[in-house]
């Protein structure tokens, strides 16, 4: 039975709350800390390369410690660990914005990076409990997609606050004040905090999901964390979807600290027509999405990546002749409905790759593969961020300049637009090789729905104790709880 669509809505919450998050990480706040703060944009590139190094190490670790976890009954598993991540990422993102900048760039520097760290470790462990929980409650390639697409419009919605107060706060010579523009900030982040609450309040943990394939019964040893990587590790479809995961979208981790750059010192724009370019690129792209999502189900994920390569590309182009806001606007909508066409078809792709492994092996890593998900993401998103501050800063950008030279602005439009597409087409290659065409993608589909059975119901208070007439699921407290719980 499918889910209806209340359970679809609901199950579309918890990960745009993390996007808004992201925005304000590791968009916002690099360029208050080069623009505001005054930290050298060199500095930024070597925190998001730190960065990076400690998620390759971590994440794995992380999504293994997770598929470990028992279910607690009457508390869950995946939902647990959302609820108690949540304070410590909204603390990160709080203790950012009070950096002072009449610090040393030294002193600067490593306070920036033990709050992203701090932020960062709660914050995989949210975003991979996060997407487990999900994929286990929506069982089918048809429900993922509908449930990608809510999560497209709550994410872009709630991430627009992040954008819109951004644009006005940091494009332009609207506001200049640090302590304004903080305690803005502030505002921000309580929205998000409140986005948070959604889901953790929402949504329940029925042990019923648990029921098949959940690995909380196996030892965390090294010795499993070795078998469970070779069964990744044999996939071919895991190395083409690593491949492709790691090129083809990966610059549009940050995009949007590209578009602050751009707009600001190369359209020279204003923060209304940043924040119009922004929006209402999105607003149209967001309409057509249900229209994307149902050419997706038609003529399958891989082929419908192909199909959106071409818009996202031809956006990113035009980004080099574009000279005014509206010529922005015009590219961003093009590269934007290629994007999501992209990323909504990915979905049901990364999913059919653990449903594969489930089918392989017996036994569900959704941890696992979830953390290597982070590995192409969330570390990208440092490497991408290292990239694009080490282009303008050898192009001669200037955090202190009113005006930026000619360089600095081809610097600018170089790894606004440039680097995305040199990424693009080696992404084009990796997914040549995987081998999940669109009978395999609906045949890995049936057999989730079959080994997860009938929907659940995930919305309501949290209840793992049986329910009347059904025997209780018995359960272990867990000694391996990654939060000490």
């Amino acid at each position: 039975m499918a889910l209806t669509f209340r359970q679809k809505a609901l199950l579309a919450t918890p990960l745009p709350a993390t996007w808004m998050s992201t925005v304000l990480i590791h968009n916002v706040y690099i360029k208050f800390y080069t623009d505001v703060i005054g930290l050298d944009p060199a500095y930024v590139g070597w925190v998001y390369l730190a960065f990076n190094i400690w998620n390759v190490v971590n994440d794995p670790i992380f999504g293994f410690m997770l598929d470990k976890m028992r279910y607690r009954p009457g508390r869950g598993k995946f939902l647990l660990v959302m609820r108690r991540t949540i304070p410590f990422m909204l603390l990160g993102l709080v203790a950012m914005a009070w950096t002072s900048p009449d610090w040393s760039q030294a002193a600067i520097l490593w306070v920036f990076l033990l709050e992203l760290f701090l932020f960062d470790v709660a914050s995989t462990f949210y975003l991979i409990a996060a997407t487990s929980y999900v994929y286990l409650a929506a069982p089918t390639r048809e429900d993922r997609i509908d449930v990608e697409v809510g999560k497209s419009w709550i994410g872009n919605v709630s991430s627009a606050v992040a954008t819109v107060v951004a644009t006005q706060l940091l494009v332009g010579e609207a506001i200049t004040s640090r302590a304004t523009i903080a305690t803005l900030l502030m505002g921000v982040v309580a929205v998000n905090g409140l986005l948070y609450l959604v889901p953790a309040l929402a949504l329940k943990d029925p042990p019923e999901l648990y029921e098949r394939g959940d690995a909380g019964d196996q030892a965390l040893t090294w010795a499993q964390f070795r078998a469970d990587a070779r069964s990744i590790m044999r996939m071919r479809a895991f190395w083409a979807w690593f491949a492709y995961g790691t090129t083809a979208l990966a610059p549009m981790g940050m995009y949007f600290t590209a578009f602050l750059y751009f707009m600001d010192h190369v359209i020279r724009s204003t923060g209304t027509q940043a924040t119009i370019t922004d929006t209402g690129s999105m607003i149209l792209v967001l309409a057509a999405l249900p229209l994307f999502a149902r050419m997706i189900k038609r003529v399958g994920s891989r082929a419908s990546i192909f199909a959106g390569m071409v818009p996202y590309i031809g956006g990113l182009a035009g980004l080099f002749w574009a000279s005014e806001w509206w010529h922005v606007l015009l590219c961003y909508f093009v590269l934007m409905s290629g994007r999501y066409i992209m990323s909504t078809a990915a979905i049901a792709l990364e999913a059919a790759l653990i449903d594969d492994n489930e089918r392989l092996t017996g036994t569900r890593k959704t941890g696992s593969f979830t953390s290597l998900k982070a590995i192409m993401s969330a570390p990208l998103i440092g490497t991408q961020t290292t990239i694009f501050m080490f282009i303008i800063a050898a192009a001669g950008y200037d955090q202190h300049a009113e005006l930026q030279s000619a360089s600095a602005q081809a610097g600018i439009r170089f790894a606004t637009a440039g680097v995305p597409i040199l990424f693009a087409v080696l992404g084009i290659v990796a997914l040549c090789f995987l081998p999940y065409t669109r009978s395999v993608e609906a045949e890995l589909s049936e057999y989730s729905r079959a080994r997860r059975g009938s929907a659940f119901d995930v919305v309501g208070p949290m209840d793992g104790a049986a329910r009347p007439g059904e025997p209780g699921r018995e359960g272990v407290a867990l000694e391996e709880d990654p939060l000490g719980n």
